[in-house]
C-alpha cells in the first residue's frame, strides 16, 4: 500500500523530480573503527547471575553481581546463547569462530598430542585455523590477551602471540592456584598430584607455576616476585595485590589506560573465576556471611 501510494502521488505530481545529490567525499569517509573490550567468564552459569535470582530472598543472598547487572541495565541480554560445557572447547571456538566439534571438542591436557598429525594433533585450536586477533590486527588493532588462555600452548603458534595478539599476560592450562598460581596444593595423599583439573600428572609433576606473559621482546614466566607470592591470602582487601584475578584486573586496566585513543583496541580479558580451586579473598567470604 505504501508503495502503491508513493506511485500515485510521484504520478500526479507535475513537478520534474530534482536528480538525486552527489555525497561528499566526507560522507563517504568511513566511521572509526570502535575499541572491543571482550569479558568471558569461566563457569558462569545462568543462576549465577544476580538479575536472574533477585526475585528471591535466598537467590538475592547467593547471587550478588552488581557490575553485571549494571551492563545489563545499559546493554542487551542473550537470553538465548547456547556454548559448550567445559573449557577448552569453548574458548577455542570463540578465538576461531567456530563451533567446537570443528576445532576442539575435548578439554584435554595441554601435553596430549598425536604424533602422526603435526597440525591438529594437539590440545586447543588446530596450528592451521586463523583466529579473531589474527583478523583485527591485520585490520589495524592492537590486540591484547589477559587471563585464562586454555586453548593451546604446545608450540609458540598455538599461544596467544601465536594467535595474533601482540601480548599476553595469564596462564596456559584449565586452573592454577588463585594464590600461588601454580597447578594446585600438592595433598598427604597425592603429594604428587595437585589439580585434577590440569587433566593429569605432568612432566613437571603438576608443581609447574602457570603465570606468563609475552609481548615483543619477552616470552616466558612472570618474574615479578610479587605477584608469584601467596603473601597477601590474608587480606581482608576486596582486591589483595598478590591474588590472580587482581593481576589480571591491574593488567587490563593499565593496558587500556596507556592505549593511544587513536588506534582502535582489542582487548581480550578472560577471568579465572569462577573456575575451581574455589579460593576468593576473605573480603568476599565476609560479604557473602553477611549477606546469608
Amino acid at each position: 500500500w505504501v508503495v502503491r501510494c508513493a506511485l500515485a502521488q510521484f504520478a500526479a505530481s507535475d513537478s520534474t523530480p530534482e536528480p538525486p545529490k552527489m555525497r561528499s567525499n566526507h560522507a563517504l569517509t568511513p566511521p572509526p573503527k570502535p575499541h572491543v573490550v571482550f569479558a568471558l567468564a569461566d563457569d558462569f552459569g545462568w543462576a549465577n547471575f544476580g538479575a536472574h535470582r533477585a526475585a528471591g530472598e535466598q537467590g538475592a543472598a547467593e547471587a550478588q553481581t552488581p557490575f553485571l547487572d549494571g551492563l545489563l541495565r545499559e546493554g542487551i541480554e542473550l537470553r538465548r546463547y547456547y556454548t559448550y560445557k567445559i573449557c577448552s572447547p569453548s574458548r577455542s571456538a570463540l578465538q576461531s569462530g567456530r563451533l567446537p566439534v570443528h576445532v576442539n571438542t575435548a578439554n584435554s591436557a595441554v601435553s596430549i598430542f598425536n604424533e602422526s598429525d603435526p597440525v591438529s594433533g594437539y590440545a586447543g585450536v588446530p596450528r592451521n585455523m586463523t583466529c579473531v586477533a589474527n583478523k583485527l590486527a591485520a585490520a589495524g588493532y592492537d590486540t591484547h590477551f589477559v587471563g585464562k588462555w586454555d586453548a593451546g600452548m604446545a608450540t609458540p603458534r598455538h599461544t596467544p602471540l601465536g594467535r595474533g595478539y601482540s601480548s599476553m599476560y595469564g596462564y596456559y592450562q584449565h586452573a592454577n592456584d588463585y594464590w600461588t598460581k601454580g597447578e594446585g596444593e600438592p595433598t598427604l595423599r597425592e603429594p604428587q598430584r595437585g589439580f585434577e583439573a590440569t587433566g593429569e600428572v605432568d612432566v613437571c609433576l603438576n608443581h609447574f607455576t602457570d603465570l606468563s606473559e609475552a609481548n615483543a621482546t619477552y616470552f616466558g614466566g612472570v618474574r615479578d616476585a610479587a605477584a608469584l607470592s601467596s603473601g597477601c591470602r590474608e587480606s581482608t582487601a576486596p582486591d589483595p595485590p598478590c591474588y590472580e584475578e587482581a593481576l589480571f584486573k591491574r593488567r587490563s586496566v593499565g593496558l587500556i589506560r596507556a592505549h593511544d585513543a587513536a588506534r582502535p583496541l582489542f582487548l581480550f580479558h578472560a577471568f579465572h573465576a569462577l573456575h575451581t580451586p574455589l579460593q576468593v579473598p576473605r573480603h568476599y567470604l565476609a560479604a557473602a556471611a553477611a549477606a546469608a
